[in-house]
Parts: C-alpha cells; structure tokens; sequence
C-alpha cells in the first residue's frame, strides 16, 4: 500500500525511470514530470505531498525557482535536489531555496532509498539538511561569513 505522494521531476527518460522505481520501491505512489510546466501543473493536483526529486537542469524553468514554488506550495514537503555538479555554490543556492536533501548523481541512491524507507511517512524532512554524495550522508554546514 502506497502511503507517500512523490513528484518526481526529471528531463532526461532514463533517470526519470530510474527514479520513479526508486520512490516507489520506497513506498511512494509517483507521479513525474519531463519539464518545470508540468511539474507546476502535477503539483497543484497532488495533496499532501511528502517528497519531491527535482533535477536541477529542466528545459524550461530552473530546478531552483521550482524548489521555491515547491516549498510555497507544500511547505512540509521533502525536496531533494538531484544533479550532477559537486560544486559548493550549487549547493548553497539550493539549500538557500529550500533542499534539504542535496544528492549528486550518480551516487547515494542506496542511502537515499534507506532514507526514505525507514522515515515515517508523515515527515520525510530530515532534521537538518543533507548532502548525499561520494562521501555517503552527511549534514549540510553553511559557509560561515
């Protein structure tokens, strides 16, 4: 029984796949979209939302600004941020947003399938933001000024 709402919001097929078996090997019932419009669009019909995975790099509309319409919209949801680039700027703009879990393909999958399985459905949010990467999990420390 499907017991978590997932969005899944990915351009490229053969990630999009991968993650949709991912959520719902995790007990999510998905729902995934190819670009920004239709991830708008899918979000509006989906109550309670427990868990969005975005890519960064949609076409249309940058895997930021949806965060920020993600969060307006369902502010308990748990976004992950999906992308290839380790870069430290990236992530601090993404946390800044509203991420709380910041996964840099094509590692942490496992831990990211562990997390969500094992986390009630009714918070998936960790307590802290995390980065999932080569490193394994690991909690997110701002840059100090």
């Amino acid at each position: 029984m499907f017991v978590k709402n997932a969005l899944v919001v990915e351009d490229t097929d053969a990630n999009r796949l991968f993650f949709e078996r991912l959520l719902a090997q995790a007990g999510c019932r998905v729902t995934s979209a190819r670009s920004g419009a239709e991830a708008v669009q899918s979000m509006t019909h989906l109550p309670d939302l427990a868990v969005a995975l975005v890519d960064l790099e949609i076409g249309d509309m940058s895997g930021l600004e949806l965060m920020v319409r993600l969060r307006q919209r369902h502010p308990d949801v748990c976004i992950i941020v999906a992308t290839m680039h380790d870069e430290r700027s990236v992530m601090e703009s993404a946390f800044s947003r509203g991420c709380d879990i910041f996964l840099v393909k094509p590692n942490g999958f496992v831990d990211l399938f562990k997390h969500l399985s094992a986390t009630s459905p009714d918070n998936l949010r960790p307590s802290a933001p995390l980065i999932v990467d080569q490193y394994g999990v690991r909690p997110y420390a701002a840059a100090q000024t």
